[in-house]
């Protein structure tokens, strides 16, 4: 039996995959053949004119709304759209190394993984594609661009993130957005732990500039709570700090922290006007995509 769409978007199955251009295909086709009507319809054009209808038309572009009106027959003229700048920014600090027993990849390849999937849909819409991914230091960086290779350049890329130090947030989407040029859809990626009250702040600046944002959380399940039994070593991954403690003692503070930090990180973006999906590691890249095509269609 082939797989099912859901199948085919199940980071399990794609985290199988041997490279993100297989995984992208694989993901984004299936995403397409199982929704019920194509979203992509109307995409990539805009109303110009009337005409009159001739026959052996394609019936599609018929107003049959002004025919009921005029009785007379008229299709629809549209135009050519200019490309689109997706651009895909990604957190590689260390914490999005962390993979829990019940995942099945780290952080840090589900958000690699997103991102070749949202690259591959661009492409294929005719749009501009560019990636900048930052831990510590700035990993790498692809200008938007739609020439030939382009989304080679940008899986490449993706294959030599390697999760590192520390999130300097500041210095590195300052960075970023001196680089930013023109109207973009911008796609950042990230587990955004404590980070609450810096990113609304500099995700807000991306948007005043007049670029549709999108925050994407990515956390693997055992942060949400924390399924740990017994006496248990909590190891920072970006500072080296250790703790030992008896996780059932641990449990009731710790979800309830992350309960306060998860709801003022949407707060703050609530404010800032930016637009927050927050995933885990086991969930379909499927609603990634879905967000992608309507702030595609918003922005047009």
């Amino acid at each position: 039996m082939p797989p099912s769409v859901h199948d085919l978007l199940d980071p399990a199955h794609l985290a199988q995959l041997g490279n993100y251009a297989l995984l992208s295909r694989t993901a984004v086709e299936g995403f397409l053949s199982g929704m019920h009507r194509s979203l992509f319809h109307g995409f990539g054009t805009e109303f110009l004119q009337y005409r009159d209808y001739t026959p052996g038309a394609d019936l599609k572009y018929l107003d049959w709304k002004l025919l009921a009106r005029t009785d007379r027959l008229y299709t629809k003229v549209y135009q050519e759209e200019t490309n689109m700048n997706l651009q895909l920014v990604l957190d590689t600090s260390a914490s999005m190394d962390y993979r829990g027993e019940r995942a099945a990849c780290t952080k840090l390849h589900y958000a690699c993984m997103t991102a070749a999937c949202l690259a591959y849909m661009a492409v294929r819409q005719g749009d501009n594609v560019g990636l900048f991914a930052y831990g510590d230091t700035l990993q790498e960086v692809v200008p938007p661009g739609h020439r030939t290779g382009q989304l080679d350049r940008v899986l490449q890329a993706l294959t030599r993130l390697r999760p590192a130090g520390p999130a300097d947030h500041d210095a590195m989407l300052q960075t970023f957005g001196n680089q930013l040029r023109q109207r973009s859809i911008v796609i950042y990626i990230s587990d955004m732990l404590e980070a609450e009250n810096l990113l609304p702040e500099h995700l807000k600046r991306f948007r005043l500039r007049h670029c549709d944002t999108l925050a994407v959380q990515v956390l693997d399940s055992d942060e949400l709570d924390l399924p740990i039994e017994g006496v248990a070593r909590f190891h920072d991954i970006e500072s080296g700090r250790e703790i030992i403690s008896w996780a059932e003692t641990t449990r009731d503070g710790y979800k309830s922290q992350m309960s306060d930090f998860m709801n003022k990180l949407r707060d703050g973006f609530t404010r800032s006007q930016v637009d927050l999906l927050r995933l885990t590691t086991d969930e379909s890249l499927g609603y990634a995509l879905a967000r992608y095509l309507h702030h595609r269609e918003a922005l047009r």
